[in-house]
């Protein structure tokens, strides 16, 4: 027989109101997790706003002090009086914590069965199917988003990260943030950071696509990490095909025409490429024409299913307008889509590349190279993306004809803008470190130090320097 939960747990919605007027100190790190709305009884919803109310004022939380703050609850019933008796009956406040969990957990579990009251409402509607079950999702889905981490944070628990950033960085342990597995690139973008938009632009055939995958395959193939590549144009037996070439340097038109199978090297390179790419986590979404809720949901979903280090969006040109929306042109629209790109980046804390055409005007100016500005319908693009990078290809010069291909970081929220060269081996679909121009450097002595770690042990924040 299965267990059932009930969906109120008055006794825990007590002891959160009653600890707080104990110990009004733990306020603070309560009032990081548990809202007003995760009540399920309105006075009592109506008291801890009280006490939030007060605290923040500096003032007692105890029943006098918030009888003076509002006389009578929303029922009626006298301030004083309800929570003298709440106080009285909570004999101690040292599980506070644990009730608070339980509030937050039924206030979840009265949630999900208004949804499925929802939505049994919403398969009686007259609406598209399709439609309905989009926005089911969207709402089973949101539910997920939701994690336990606190609203707010002391500097001194934001600052453990960025300590330990700094340790693997000076010993050398790799970039802050994925590596795009090529080396100038890596010291151009300074690493694929979570919750960051990075948009790579360009005109058809600079080679967006296989920038954009080729990032994927290098961290699902050889690093072990998970993607996810929504393929809005290109279908998912291409970009295997792509990738195939990319991982055994068999070219794309041995494969294309099968003439790879006469070949016994090329047979074995396939073979061992094979054997790499079968464990790899790199999933394919090739649907077109997805809207971004339908993105944000199925990123969403893939990434409960198993935690995603990368998204890849070839392109944005392609997401596809709401059902139902009212933006009254294509670059309104593309603005709402920028923003909820943002967001979506921020909420699975994952990097999002986005692949963007360039306006065609690029083409009859003097002035070939493309600039920021060039972005097609860019709307709030520039705004909303940390990183834009541009690839150019000069099809005029010697360099360019040999595949060599410009990146240009023309925005970059944390690290200045500049460019690096990277050869493009159209034959393999790759790209590859551009070894023209390479420095070897050697790696400086370093200093005995302090041990990183200690540095936040001694932190202290009110310190003024």
């Amino acid at each position: 027989m299965i267990a059932t939960r009930p969906l109120v747990a008055e006794e825990a919605e007590f002891g959160v109101i009653g600890s707080l007027m104990i110990r009004p100190e733990l306020t603070e790190s309560i009032g990081a997790k548990v809202s007003p709305q995760h009540f399920y009884h309105q006075d009592l919803a109506e008291l801890y706003s009280m006490i939030l109310a007060a605290r923040s004022a500096g003032r007692p939380a105890d029943p006098v002090s918030l009888a003076d703050i509002r006389a009578e609850l929303c029922s009626g019933e006298l301030t004083l009086i309800r929570a003298a008796e709440i106080m009285r009956n909570t004999p101690s406040a040292a599980n506070a914590h644990e009730y608070a969990r339980i509030v937050v957990e039924r206030s979840k579990a009265r949630t999900i069965n208004e949804l499925g009251q929802s939505i049994i409402d919403l398969a009686s509607h007259a609406r598209p199917v399709a439609e309905i079950i989009a926005e089911v999702q969207e709402a089973a889905l949101s539910l997920n988003s939701e994690d336990d981490e606190p609203d707010v944070i002391t500097l001194a628990e934001a600052l453990g990260p960025v300590i330990d950033e700094m340790d693997d960085r000076f010993n050398g342990r790799g970039i802050n943030g994925l590596s795009t597995g090529l080396v100038d690139l890596d010291g151009l973008v300074q690493g694929l950071r979570g919750s960051h938009v990075i948009i790579v632009a360009g005109r058809p055939g600079t080679g967006k696509t296989t920038l954009g995958l080729g990032i994927a395959e290098h961290l699902t193939i050889r690093e072990g990490k998970s993607a996810l590549v929504f393929s809005l144009e290109m279908a998912g037996k291409e970009l295997a095909k792509r990738s195939l070439s990319s991982a055994s340097s068999v070219t794309t038109g041995s494969i294309d025409t099968g003439k790879a199978m006469g070949d016994g090297e090329q047979i074995q390179k396939i073979t061992a490429a094979v054997s790499r790419m079968r464990n790899a986590d790199l999933r394919i979404c090739q649907k077109g024409g997805l809207p971004l809720s339908r993105i944000r949901n199925i990123a969403r979903f893939q990434h409960k299913a198993k935690p995603l280090d990368l998204i890849v969006i070839d392109y944005i040109g392609l997401i596809a307008a709401e059902p139902g929306s009212r933006q009254q042109n294509r670059n309104l629209e593309l603005g709402a889509i920028s923003r909820g790109l943002k967001a979506m980046a921020k909420e699975l804390d994952v990097p999002v590349i986005v692949l963007a055409q360039l306006n065609r005007g690029i083409e009859t100016r003097s002035a070939k190279k493309p600039q920021m500005s060039d972005l097609r319908d860019s709307g709030e693009i520039e705004q909303d993306a940390d990183i834009i990078l541009i690839a150019h290809r000069d099809a005029d010069s010697d360099l360019g004809q040999s595949g060599v291909t410009e990146i240009d970081a023309v925005k970059h929220r944390h690290a200045p803008v500049g460019h690096c060269l990277l050869q493009h081996q159209g034959e393999f679909a790759r790209f590859s470190n551009y070894a023209g121009s390479r420095e070897q450097q050697q790696a400086a002595a370093r200093p005995p130090r302090q041990s990183s770690r200690s540095l936040l042990n001694t932190f202290s924040p009110t310190e003024r320097f």
